[in-house]
């Protein structure tokens, strides 16, 4: 576990190796934020803020007291706005980071791309798969550097699990366990338009000052204002996914990086969810979610309490989260599986800690990496490690998902173009 010193510490040495000193204007990555929440204050500032090469210019934000704070976190002379088509533009901005809700993503992916700016997004990719698809059409047009927000791509547990499985040492896999404890609609959390602490209410009433709900609704259906929509949109479909879709693609993303799935091809997905609550139009409490995908099938479910992803291979079982990672072989009197050749191995566990990740710090530290991989390709103008396809084609299964559940458990297959329900 990273605590807050070694993230300093750790933090400060991702800022050095891209050079401490003060770079010239040439070199300098001017940068807007739209939505500047939560995600925005805690990691997203702070991490681009590490780099001097960086210059935070303007904020845009629909909900004035969030903009205020992220202001103050980045210091120095910010220009705010309430339409972020005004930090677009400007021409003197190179990069946009968007920090907002899931439904505002891909139309300002869209204009970003068509304004010239490269862009770093945070995930998943949409709240709809059809924008997804049209985001990554933008962006290969324009030519543009999107870097979404999949940071485990950057992390150091990920990456050394990531060459045990390519070892061999579990053998084949051909199922791949997604566990999200709980994760089912949420009573609190994940606001990028803020609320004040208070208590959220589902009561339509008039919107607080300094919110534009107007502007925070966008492309999505036209809703009364409510305390419930504003703190926990996540779990309106309007505006998010669930947690099947905010905590499953980080999961999905991490079975399709180490099974080479790069593209949704011949996808299937079943999903089913469950109400401890009468059924209203968010996301149900409890999911169940299941992909067939050509070489494997992924399970998701929230009724297990240790967040992570599970690869069962014929020789043993690789497990990964962001605390480490556990390889273990087949248990004794059940290695009916093995082959001839297989040849045995001891249990490794590397620096896990048993406890959910969203009960300790997010590792900011891999945050930066992820950065500063963003960066260096806005530089390079190479495609970066969690580019846009990679962040649409790990976004669209777990919508597929959410589109299971919204009819009732049917089918929903992807054609290499877009989902559609099987009757």
């Amino acid at each position: 576990m990273l605590q807050r010193r070694s993230f300093l510490t750790g933090a400060l040495g991702v800022a050095a190796a891209a050079g401490s000193s003060a770079p010239a204007a040439s070199d300098q990555l001017v940068v807007g934020f739209i939505g500047t929440g939560g995600r925005a204050q805690r990691h997203l500032i702070p991490s681009f803020k590490l780099f001097d090469n960086v210059r935070v210019a303007a904020m845009c934000d629909v909900y004035k007291p969030n903009l205020d704070l992220a202001v103050s976190i980045a210091g120095g002379k910010v220009d705010t706005y309430g339409d972020y088509r005004r930090i677009l533009d400007r021409k003197d901005i190179d990069a946009v980071v968007i920090g907002t809700p899931d439904h505002w993503h891909c139309p300002m992916i869209i204009a970003a791309c068509e304004a010239g700016k490269d862009i770093y997004v945070e995930k998943p990719l949409s709240n709809e798969i059809d924008p997804c698809v049209k985001a990554v059409a933008a962006a290969r047009k324009n030519n543009r550097v999107v870097q979404v927000g999949l940071q485990q791509r950057s992390s150091t547990p990920f990456l050394e699990a990531y060459k045990v499985l390519q070892s061999g040492i579990i053998g084949k896999v051909r199922h791949v366990v997604l566990i999200n404890p709980g994760g089912g609609a949420r009573p609190g959390g994940g606001s990028a338009a803020g609320g004040g602490g208070r208590r959220p209410t589902a009561e339509a009433s008039a919107p607080p000052p300094g919110l534009d709900w107007e502007a925070f609704q966008g492309p999505a259906p036209r809703r009364p204002y409510s305390l419930q929509r504003q703190q926990n949109w996540r779990n309106y479909w309007e505006y998010g996914g669930g947690p099947l879709s905010d905590w499953g693609v980080h999961l999905l993303d991490i079975a399709h990086w180490y099974m080479g799935v790069t593209e949704p091809a011949r996808t299937a997905a079943a999903a089913s969810g469950s109400f401890n609550r009468p059924q209203d139009e968010r996301f149900p409490d409890t999911t169940e979610v299941a992909w067939q995908y050509p070489n494997f099938v992924a399970d998701y479910s929230s009724r297990s309490d240790l967040l992570g992803t599970y690869l069962w291979g014929d020789q043993g079982v690789l497990f990964v989260n962001r605390y480490g990672y556990i390889v273990r072989p087949v248990p004794a009197g059940q290695d009916w599986t093995r082959t001839g050749s297989a040849k045995p191995f001891e249990e490794k566990r590397v620096a896990l800690h048993d406890e959910p990740p969203q009960s300790k710090p997010t590792f900011d530290a891999d945050e930066a990496k992820h950065v500063k991989n963003f960066m260096e390709c806005v530089k390079s103008r190479q495609r970066p490690v969690a580019d846009i396809e990679i962040g649409a084609f790990s976004t669209i299964p777990t919508l597929m998902g959410g589109m299971s559940i919204r009819n009732g458990g049917k089918t929903v297959v992807w054609n290499g173009h877009g989902a559609a329900l099987l009757s």
